[in-house]
């Protein structure tokens, strides 16, 4: 098969894990000896990454580069993920290759339809109900998906997690770590936790969401700079800590986390229900229902946060043990022996 990837992120290097898996997933095509390109946003240029050929062009061109790559490579399917504001993108790719586009629905807020939408847009909906098919990275993405898009989806699990062996990250006696913490994510979480556990340390590793100013002033909390190799960050943690006040849509780093051995204390919302795979902890939290206009140079509308209640967090942080992290191991080797990588391709197969 001919895969063309088109994404209005970049392609490498990437944090987030919608980046991530959309990467990991294509390489997975070309391993298996498929013909794979990528369209990304970034600096313009060509160079060929883990067996794919790809082409980066900034900002408004990305939707012109899509359609001339798709006209000389012709592939057979054409991946657009669901990152992807005014769906410039989607809306090339369908001119470019109609009834051959298949949608990933990664960030639920992204979608031009439901209650969690950024952006709000009926001929939106009507281009993604355009596309051949439709994959949720989750099944909390698929029930949105159904529920307020009317559109039908098939779960597939992105096999994100590298191969065995995965070593025990834990140190009981470690930082409790946090991953791109922004308002979004539950910064006041962390912040509150740091303050009422002086005696504790936490590690704070932002991502897209910015450096918040307050992390420095809180002499407990360390700041270390994203790396691609989540390992990186993980190893030597007590716990992760989760406390995301939007819907997640899955929760890569939270079964990546527990995979190593690292318990994790996640908000009870979205995917992270999901991902957390029935073990502790899910807490509590207000989530975000209002959000201020979007700026200029912020990757979303700025979320109008609200006060959380930090007692069941405190308590679910004073339960870390080995025991837990014995738990989530177990449970994260079930889970990810289960996934196959080859199932995109089948998919594509038989669609």
């Amino acid at each position: 098969m001919r895969v063309l990837l088109a994404q209005n992120m970049p392609y490498r290097p990437g944090h987030g894990g919608a980046t991530k898996s959309n990467r990991l997933l294509l390489e997975e095509l070309a391993a298996r000896g498929h013909s794979c390109v990528a369209v990304t946003r970034g600096e313009p240029g060509v160079r060929t990454i883990g067996g794919v050929e790809v082409f980066a062009e900034a900002g408004p061109r990305l939707p012109r580069l899509v359609r001339e790559v798709a006209g000389a490579h012709e592939p057979d399917w054409v991946l657009v993920p669901s990152d992807d504001p005014g769906l410039m993108v989607l809306g090339s790719a369908l001119r470019a290759a109609p009834e051959r586009v298949v949608y990933l629905v990664h960030t639920l807020q992204q979608l031009p339809f439901g209650p969690r939408t950024f952006y709000p847009s009926g001929s939106g909906r009507r281009l993604v109900a355009r596309c051949r098919g439709l994959v949720s990275v989750s099944r909390a993405a698929r029930d949105y998906v159904r529920e307020h898009g009317d559109l039908d989806s098939t779960v597939l699990y992105p096999h994100v997690y590298g191969s065995p062996p995965f070593p025990d990250l834990a140190d009981m006696s470690g930082p409790v770590t946090m991953v791109n913490p922004c308002g979004f994510k539950g910064l006041p979480i962390l912040l509150g936790l740091a303050d009422a556990r002086p005696d504790l340390r936490f590690r704070a590793v932002p991502t897209w969401g910015g450096l918040a100013p307050e992390l420095a002033t809180r002499p407990n909390i360390e700041i270390v700079p994203a790396v691609e190799d989540i390992t990186q960050v993980l190893r030597g943690s007590r716990a992760l800590l989760m406390p995301s006040l939007w819907d997640e849509t899955f929760g890569y780093t939270a079964v990546e986390a527990m995979l190593h051995g690292v318990p994790v204390l996640a908000a009870d919302v979205g995917g992270l229900r999901e991902a957390m795979l029935g073990v502790p902890h899910l807490l509590p939290v207000n989530p975000i229902v209002a959000y201020e206009p979007q700026r200029p140079g912020e990757p979303y509308p700025r979320p109008a946060v609200p006060p959380q209640d930090l007692g069941p967090w405190l308590e679910a942080l004073d339960r870390v043990d080995a025991a837990l992290s014995a738990r989530a191991r177990a449970a994260a080797t079930a889970f990810v022996a289960g996934i196959d990588p080859g199932a995109l391709e089948k998919y594509l197969v038989n669609l």
